[in-house]
C-alpha cells in the first residue's frame, strides 16, 4: 500500500480550478466573470500557471473582516467563488481571496466563511517567483 502525498495529492492548488465564479476588484470597484466566460479562463489560466510550482506554507496570518474589506479599497485583488462549501486542512470556506502585488513572492490566502473574511488564512509561497504576470493579466480586465 503506498502513501498519499498530501502536497501533490491533495493540495489548495486544486481547489481553484473547482471555483465557479471568479470577481476581480480594482481600487474598490469590481466585476464578477463566471465560469464559461473568456475573462474567467483567463484570469484562471494565468492564477494556475502562476502556482503551478508553489508550495503550501503553514500560515500564521488571520484574516480579520472589516480590516479586509478596508484593504479591498485599493490594489487588486481576486476572488474565487465556489458552487458549495469547501474544506481544506480542516478550515472550511465559500470563497477565496487574494491580494495581487506583482512584487510578491508569496500570497495569503483569505477564507470567506458566510460572507466573513474571518479567521486562519492558507499560505502559497511562488518558489522564488513573483506575481507579475498575473498582475498584468489582471490589470487588463475592464472592470467598468
Amino acid at each position: 500500500m503506498g502513501t498519499i502525498n498530501f502536497l501533490q495529492d491533495y493540495r489548495l492548488y486544486d481547489f481553484f480550478t473547482n471555483s465557479n465564479r471568479i470577481t476581480v476588484y480594482k481600487d474598490g470597484k469590481s466585476r464578477t466573470f463566471e465560469k464559461d466566460s473568456k475573462e474567467y479562463t483567463e484570469i484562471l489560466d494565468g492564477f494556475i500557471e502562476m502556482i503551478h510550482d508553489s508550495n503550501e506554507m503553514p500560515a500564521f496570518g488571520v484574516s480579520m473582516h472589516k480590516l479586509t474589506v478596508e484593504a479591498m479599497q485599493t490594489g487588486v485583488w481576486v476572488k474565487f467563488h465556489f458552487p458549495e462549501q469547501m474544506e481544506h486542512s480542516e478550515m472550511p470556506f465559500n470563497s477565496l481571496l487574494i491580494q495581487v502585488d506583482p512584487s510578491f513572492q508569496g500570497f495569503n490566502v483569505i477564507r470567506e466563511v458566510e460572507n466573513e473574511y474571518t479567521g486562519r488564512c492558507y499560505y502559497l509561497d511562488l518558489n522564488g517567483g513573483t506575481m507579475q504576470t498575473f498582475s498584468d493579466t489582471c490589470n487588463k480586465i475592464k472592470i467598468d
